[in-house]
């Protein structure tokens, strides 16, 4: 009866695609665009209105891998400023896998994500990032730091089929997907939300920072949530035996230490029979960041679905 991700990922045609797309050296597919690390080059032409786009990936797998990237771009005059942070959590903590900050000629697309120093990127005709490569060096310390210099490990995210695809709040493009992601020899499937947000400089911000939850578990079922405002309620984009749905009118409560769930958020979507709760791990400090890692648990009429992720802070531009 369960026929969700991991029964359309072990579809041949799919998983051959996702593995080749891991695997391949050579340029990108027709329609794509296949560009490396290092320096911009290409004309540079001036954009209509000065504005921020705000880009975020965040995967998650049911073994506890997360993957969060935020691309950060200001096009303002004929500057572009760059501000880009990836981290990745594999075991017990969040480390950081990519930081650059940079001010280049403004691109033709200022909103398209653009190869860094340690990045690649590959993306497709409407934006979306079809694969990106990072290499660090294989002798890193724990703070980031490379002294001996030596050879480069790959992390490398690969984005597949595209379950759904909607426009956000300030109009851009988001969606929800089948992933992979390798990093060495192991390759992981998840689930991996794509979201794009977009202000001109001259608007006023209008939209506070907002907690979204990633969940993935082992039948290859996927939740998003966004939360809303206090007082508000969140949306989410369910993908449960294969059929995705978006949800408006969710409720989302935040923990109450001394209630029902402890210091647990409970969720519900009212009219259905989904409902659960999301944890954060015994090893997370909920207090200590904007990235924590949770467990959750979710009910659909009697079946109970148990899944891993992570809750993140995303900024508004």
């Amino acid at each position: 009866m369960i026929q969700g991700l991991a029964a359309r990922a072990a579809c041949p045609r799919l998983l051959f695609c996702m593995l080749a797309a891991l695997s391949a050296c050579a340029g990108a597919p027709p329609g794509e665009t296949s560009e490396t690390g290092g320096e911009i080059g290409g004309e540079a032409l001036a954009v209509a209105v000065d504005a921020r786009y705000l880009t975020h990936l965040l995967f998650a797998a049911d073994d506890g891998t997360a993957f969060v990237a935020s691309f950060d771009q200001t096009a303002e005059g004929e500057d572009l400023r760059l501000d880009y942070d990836v981290r990745l959590a594999e075991g017990d903590s969040w480390r950081p896998l990519m930081r650059a900050q940079d001010t280049l000629s403004v691109a033709r697309a200022a909103w398209r994500l653009l190869p860094a120093r340690g990045m690649a990127v590959r993306v497709g005709d409407a934006g979306q990032v079809v694969s990106l490569l990072f290499s660090e060096p294989a002798d890193r310390d724990p703070a980031g730091e490379n002294p001996a210099g030596g050879a480069a490990d790959t992390v490398r995210l690969v984005a597949g089929e595209e379950v759904s695809v909607w426009t956000g709040p300030t109009g851009q493009r988001e969606s929800l997907g089948i992933a992979a992601l390798q990093t060495g020899d192991r390759v992981v499937p998840g689930i991996l939300f794509f979201r794009r947000a977009a202000r001109a400089l001259n608007i006023p911000v209008a939209v506070t920072d907002g907690q979204t939850f990633v969940f993935a578990d082992s039948l290859g079922n996927g939740l998003v949530v966004h939360a809303g405002a206090i007082g508000q309620p969140a949306v989410s984009h369910t993908w449960l035996h294969g059929v995705e749905e978006a949800w408006g009118d969710v409720t989302l409560e935040p923990p109450d230490p001394g209630g029902t769930f402890g210091p647990a958020w409970r969720f519900e979507i009212p009219g259905t029979t989904v409902r659960g709760s999301f944890r954060p791990l015994m090893s997370e400090d909920p207090a200590d960041g904007t990235l924590i890692r949770m467990e959750a648990t979710l009910y659909v009429g009697v079946e109970e679905l148990h899944f891993n992720g992570f809750s993140a802070t995303l900024p508004s531009p």
